[in-house]
């Protein structure tokens, strides 16, 4: 298996955290590996094999496709070899892509071809099929997001209160933070859901967990990391993990530590640590 990390264009760095090229996800029959949610969506182009995911229970078979707003993890599999380019979106990053899906992909992949023109989704797999090298695959990728790239599709304010709920990791009271915004709190969660497909409660339920795991090489207990990272004690953690990840802190820590992925993508073997 092979993993390469780049940073977007300029013109596209609002908008996509990061752009990973890979071959042979899976390490040849991997069944364990997952994506902890973590605010992204992921827009993924694939050229081997199709890819099987696995959320909340549901089975979605897809080659190329768009893993929308997570609140569970997301198990990953194949019968084949998965191979491709992925580009990890801002919490707001589909808008400007693809106007109106937001809800429509929340919690949930959907195949390229219910979103974009069949021809160009199918264009794009034949040429990162032909192209030699990560760095011309990942060039494919961004010319296809930039011929796809409209602005007008933002919302500033949304995204502001993105960056809020991650500076402060996710402890903001949110009728102060939509008045902060101007808003009425009520409006400030309806536009919220549309531009980022979850409400502000449930992002910062996943900023809050993710900072917690993030935080336990630091920190000597659980104990302490559940204080750190701001919920009313250990238990209430614990929940978040059984609920979001559905595991307990014990059995995910010990990879995520271990995990070259993690940071960047989400991207864990929960199961058997990554090679």
């Amino acid at each position: 298996m092979s993993l390469r990390v780049f940073t977007p264009s300029r013109l596209l760095q609002s908008y996509v955290t990061a752009i990973w090229d890979y071959d042979n996800l899976l390490g040849g029959g991997n069944q364990a590996l997952s994506i902890l949610p973590d605010t992204a969506t992921y827009l993924c182009f694939l050229y081997a094999d199709l890819l099987t995911t696995v959320h909340k229970e549901r089975i979605y078979t897809t080659r190329s496709g768009l893993a929308g707003f997570q609140s569970f993890r997301s198990d990953l599999g194949a019968l084949g070899q998965v191979s491709g380019v992925s580009a990890r979106l801002t919490p707001w990053g589909v808008n400007v892509f693809c106007r109106g899906i937001v809800r429509d992909c929340a919690e949930r992949r959907v195949d390229c071809r219910d979103i974009f023109p069949k021809y160009a989704i199918e264009k794009i797999e034949d040429n990162l099929s032909l192209k030699r090298t990560a760095c011309e695959r990942v060039q494919c990728v961004e010319s296809f997001l930039l011929s796809m790239l409209n602005r007008n599709n933002e919302d500033a304010l949304i995204q502001t209160a993105c960056r809020e709920l991650d500076r402060v990791n996710g402890n903001y009271p949110l009728a102060k933070l939509a008045r902060t915004l101007g808003l009425t709190k009520r409006t400030f969660e309806r536009r919220f859901q549309m531009h980022i497909g979850a409400t502000p409660k449930k992002y910062a339920r996943i900023v809050r967990l993710r900072n917690a795991i993030l935080q336990r090489n630091k920190l000597s207990n659980w104990a302490e990391v559940a204080y750190a990272a701001g919920y009313y004690d250990q238990s209430h953690m614990i929940h978040d993990f059984h609920e979001l990840y559905g595991l307990s802190p014990e059995s995910i820590y010990p990879q995520m530590e271990a995990s070259r992925t993690i940071r960047f993508s989400g991207l864990l073997n929960l199961y058997r640590g990554e090679r």
